[in-house]
């Protein structure tokens, strides 16, 4: 009786740990929405708190990853110091931002290799004007040591016939 009793509790713990750790995908999705969190500004963010999201959000990055955005002529490779450099730029310059991601697909295509499709919006305010941007993104992600990193970043061009 007590091997069933054991076996029984096993089995339970098994089935507990099973379903509450988060698949792959639900670690996607959460990295996206830390990645947001961590690239949103705003005029009360102290230049400690800025720089420790800012490294966090490179950590979230591969060493090198890969970054398209040819309306602003980039399509290079960033090491991790240029890529938080940018960041820390970037959040600068838009000191009142909120990002978010939005109708987010992931598909798998081999082994430890996430494709994200997403749209980024970003809201906020320069100098008194008020705006909403949105872009359409391709992430790329790589799982390494056991950790999602986002490995490329290409904004999807739309053409004008």
């Amino acid at each position: 009786m007590n091997k069933i009793v054991i076996a029984m509790v096993i089995l339970i713990a098994a089935a507990t740990v099973f379903f509450l750790l988060p698949d792959d995908e639900k670690k996607i999705r959460h990295n996206l929405d830390t990645l947001a969190e961590h690239f949103t500004t705003t005029d009360t963010d102290k230049s400690l708190a800025t720089l420790q999201k800012v490294a966090q959000a490179g950590k979230m990055c591969s060493d090198p990853c890969a970054v398209q955005f040819l309306s602003f002529k980039i399509n290079r490779d960033f090491d991790r110091k240029e890529l938080t450099d940018h960041i820390l730029m970037m959040k600068k310059m838009l000191s009142t931002t909120r990002f978010t991601f939005h109708d987010t697909s992931i598909s798998f295509p081999e082994e430890h290799k996430a494709e994200i499709s997403t749209t980024l919006r970003l809201t906020g305010k320069i100098a008194s004007d008020q705006f909403t941007d949105a872009y359409e993104f391709d992430i790329g992600t790589e799982k390494i040591d056991d950790k999602w990193l986002f490995s490329s970043f290409t904004v999807v061009e739309f053409m004008e016939h």
